[in-house]
């Protein structure tokens, strides 16, 4: 094989390697190309989630907002003295009619943006609602279900302590008097232990107990000075 030939095979074997290596180079191009698109197009669909969750939350909030304000406008006193003016957006003369208006809207907020924020506390309002109006069986329900689903929700201490009031000044006194002693002995009560005094006192002053009841307030008083419970315990120590 002369030395031109040779030349020529491996001038050749060259032109065949980087042809080789042009073709993988745009096959590697086209698939970080696709690797890139699909890197970008999940981030605009997680933006968009977020932003649809966000517009969501606010919309939510606003209507949540606007449903409070209702429910806890001031009344229109049935008479003005002389040089008092009608309290501020005052709407409503009674407390059944502020109640009638608020109602619809909470449930809005319930219904229209379940799964939000704004939604758990219209559930919570909607709670109170049912037990101003006497109806203790869908308060006690709703305070159930939001318990349940909700157990690492932030409020869903409050609704515990809603669904305890409730059961104690329904009859289940007892029944109560006995779960919360349950809880102070625990680790890790449901409730912090002054909110379970504070329940546990009025079980007992449900039955009659008022040694008992009173024993416990001035446990809140000794025990947990700082308690949002304690001037209510020092008040009910000595009425108990």
């Amino acid at each position: 094989m002369d030395r031109q030939h040779r030349h020529d095979l491996k001038h050749d074997k060259f032109v065949d390697e980087i042809g080789s290596l042009s073709v993988r180079a745009r096959e590697n191009q086209r698939l970080l190309l696709t690797i890139a698109a699909g890197v970008v197009v999940i981030a605009l669909f997680a933006y968009g989630i977020y932003f649809y969750r966000s517009n969501r939350e606010k919309q939510a909030q606003d209507a949540l907002a606007t449903a409070i304000d209702t429910i806890e406008s001031p009344l229109i006193p049935a008479t003005l003295q002389p040089g008092q003016t009608l309290p501020p957006n005052a709407k409503f003369k009674t407390d059944a009619e502020r109640i009638a208006a608020a109602e619809p809207q909470f449930k809005a907020v319930s219904a229209k943006f379940d799964g939000t924020d704004a939604s758990d506390v219209a559930s919570l309002y909607l709670a109170r609602i049912s037990a101003s109006r006497g109806d203790v069986t869908g308060a006690r329900k709703l305070l159930e279900e939001f318990v349940s689903s909700h157990k690492d929700n932030v409020l869903v201490g409050s609704a515990r302590y809603s669904l305890y009031q409730l059961r104690i000044d329904t009859g289940e006194a007892q029944q109560v008097a006995t779960e919360l002693n349950a809880e102070l002995s625990k680790a890790e009560p449901v409730l912090p232990n002054d909110a379970i005094l504070s329940l546990l006192a009025h079980s007992y002053e449900a039955q009659g107990d008022a040694a008992k009841s009173r024993d416990t307030y001035r446990r809140i008083a000794t025990e947990f000075p700082d308690s949002p419970y304690v001037l209510e315990a020092q008040r009910r120590a000595g009425a108990a």
